[in-house]
């Protein structure tokens, strides 16, 4: 046991309040030190042999232990060179005794005492060496209790978490033991600090914290590592059941005991899990498998717990390098709208066109969002990316207007991470502006997904967006909550039907039953429907029986890059062929 283990083995009370082990056989000796430093604001624990001696430092880990040279059982040297085997090398021994011939005093050194006091004892000398002694170790402690605790929670912070888990691994591989890492990461933190307050924010990490280090034996080791995320070493494990045993308890102790000013929180968890030696058989390979393994259970939905497999570190690689690419992509200017029309069904005419987002990558060519938003979406790229799009439609609307294009309505899809970091409001405002354009020019869509996590703040911004006269359609309706209440309570105007539903119909009984309640639903609530992926005549005369107003699909053109669909334009005003 190292000295920054075994400092931390305990709470910080043995900083604030030192413990002095006083270990003699003889109880008047006991007393009588005892009475001398009293005064001093020490916890005197006694024993009375050199067992006793050794149990009071591994429970209460002194500042200080005064010992006997001569005491039944074993002696007081033999003591304390064990108190010194077993790892308490930051604990300063003095010895006490009778002897005075210069074998014992060097005997004393060798085995790892600081200072050698003969009897008769001398009080005043041993009350001012012991208070200077407990004093300089005092000081010690603080000093590293600052380095290796996190200020918060009084958590280990990574410096000790990462002395601790080498010396798990040393005892693991001796005692050829297995171990779980456990990297426990809270979901939603950001929103947390973003509606509540960071104040509230370090209120839930303090509980997190506690309520982990409560739940976890005493042998485990509990740390943070920063942020809203933590990490747990649990040693002498049988295998895998034993690990999905203590994820599985975690997620259930964090989503129903965390209280907050005497309230219960609900706080879900991602939990990413490396097995030694089967993961790795150092820190840095089961860390970073461990973290890996987190990642893959944030993909997967969150609320979850993920065991590393290798096959994860070939998706981080490939990862890795998307991203890289992707800030390259943004760098170089390699991101391109195309635009897809949308089409009155009934008077067959173009009414708007949808930007859609493309990457034009110099080796691969044209690669859909579909292939690349996701992630951008985790790394954040998904914001200046959003803000690329808004920018471009907005210019390029100004230059079909210019060259006579006039009624282009141009619509513009927008995540829900791009409502919480994007100030979206002001941004369209600043480019309505400088492109001498108006609110109704635009149609904002947004998925009934991003409606639900994001409730307050889309709503917030929809009603500003939809008062100054940008229409708002709600795509991807059907495939999620589908929900009459979002229709009503958010300021709707068109209800995108999925591409899912139009492929089935009109064949299919369950497309077919599902396309005819949501066009009962727009009917009923005096709102526009669009389908989407239109492919051939059967399907549109199936929509227009069944009342839907707009429509896009291959039927009439695929997404366009600008030039392109500024022809399909002309072509379909001025019927030029």
């Amino acid at each position: 046991m190292s000295k920054v283990v075994s400092l931390f083995s305990d709470t910080q009370k043995y900083v604030e309040h030192p413990v002095v082990v006083l270990a003699d056989d003889d109880p008047s000796i006991r007393l009588m030190i005892r009475h001398v430093l009293e005064s001093e604001d020490f916890d005197i624990v006694e024993a009375a042999d050199g067992i006793e001696a050794i149990k009071a430092v591994e429970k209460h880990h002194p500042a200080l232990v005064l010992l006997d040279a001569v005491m039944p059982g074993i002696d007081g040297f033999t003591t304390c060179k064990q108190i010194k085997d077993k790892g308490y090398t930051d604990v300063p021994v003095m010895m006490i005794t009778g002897l005075d011939d210069d074998a014992s005093v060097e005997r004393a050194y060798d085995v790892g005492a600081i200072d050698f006091i003969t009897k008769p004892i001398k009080w005043a000398v041993l009350k001012h060496r012991v208070r200077s002694v407990v004093a300089t170790v005092v000081a010690e402690r603080k000093v590293e209790m600052l380095a290796y605790r996190d200020t918060l929670t009084n958590l280990p912070n990574r410096l000790l978490f990462s002395d601790r888990l080498e010396h798990s691994l040393e005892r693991a591989a001796r005692h050829r033991e297995s171990l779980a890492l456990l990297l426990v990461d809270l979901d939603d933190f950001k929103l947390v600090n973003d509606s509540f307050g960071h104040d509230t924010g370090d209120k839930l990490i303090k509980a997190v914290g506690d309520l982990l280090a409560r739940s976890l034996r005493r042998a485990d080791t509990v740390a943070r590592l920063g942020g809203d995320e933590f990490a747990v070493i649990v040693e002498n494990i049988d295998g895998c059941e034993d690990a999905i045993s203590i994820a599985d308890n975690l997620s259930t102790i964090l989503e129903h005991n965390v209280r907050l000013d005497e309230q219960e929180t609900f706080t879900g968890a991602s939990i990413g899990i490396a097995l030694y030696p089967h993961d790795g058989e150092d820190a840095r390979t089961l860390l970073k498998n461990a973290d890996t393994a987190l990642f893959r259970a944030k993909e997967k939905g969150r609320h979850c717990f993920q065991f590393y497999t290798p096959e994860m570190s070939v998706n981080a690689m490939e990862r890795l390098e998307l991203e890289n690419s992707l800030r390259k992509a943004l760098d170089e200017d390699q991101f391109v709208l195309y635009y897809q029309p949308t089409i009155d069904l009934h008077n067959n005419e173009i009414v708007s066109v949808e930007a859609l987002l493309r990457w034009d990558h110099p080796d691969k060519g044209i690669i859909k969002p579909s292939e690349f938003l996701p992630l951008a979406e985790d790394c954040g790229l998904i914001i200046p990316i959003g803000e690329k799009l808004i920018r471009t439609a907005a210019r390029q609307l100004r230059v079909w207007k210019q060259e006579g294009m006039e009624g282009q309505n141009i619509s513009i899809n927008l995540a829900a991470r791009q409502f919480r970091d994007l100030d979206v409001l002001a941004l369209f405002k600043e480019v309505l502006y400088e492109n001498e354009l108006d609110a109704s020019d635009f149609t904002l869509e947004i998925t009934e997904s991003a409606l639900i996590d994001n409730a307050g703040e889309v709503e917030t911004v929809l009603n500003s967006l939809h008062g100054m006269g940008m229409g708002i359609a709600l795509d991807d309706f059907g495939i999620g909550y589908a929900s009459v209440a979002n229709l009503k309570d958010f300021p709707v105007d068109i209800v995108k039907l999925d591409r899912q539903f139009v492929d089935g119909i009109p064949d299919s009984r369950e497309a077919t039953a599902v396309v005819e309640a949501i066009a009962g639903l727009t009917r009923g609530l005096r709102l526009r429907m669009l389908a989407e992926g239109i492919q051939n005549e059967r399907q549109l005369q199936f929509l227009k029986g069944l009342g839907c107003q707009l429509g896009q699909g291959y039927y009439w053109s695929k997404a366009l890059p600008p030039d392109q669909y500024g022809q399909f334009y002309l072509n379909r005003v001025y019927n030029l062929g």
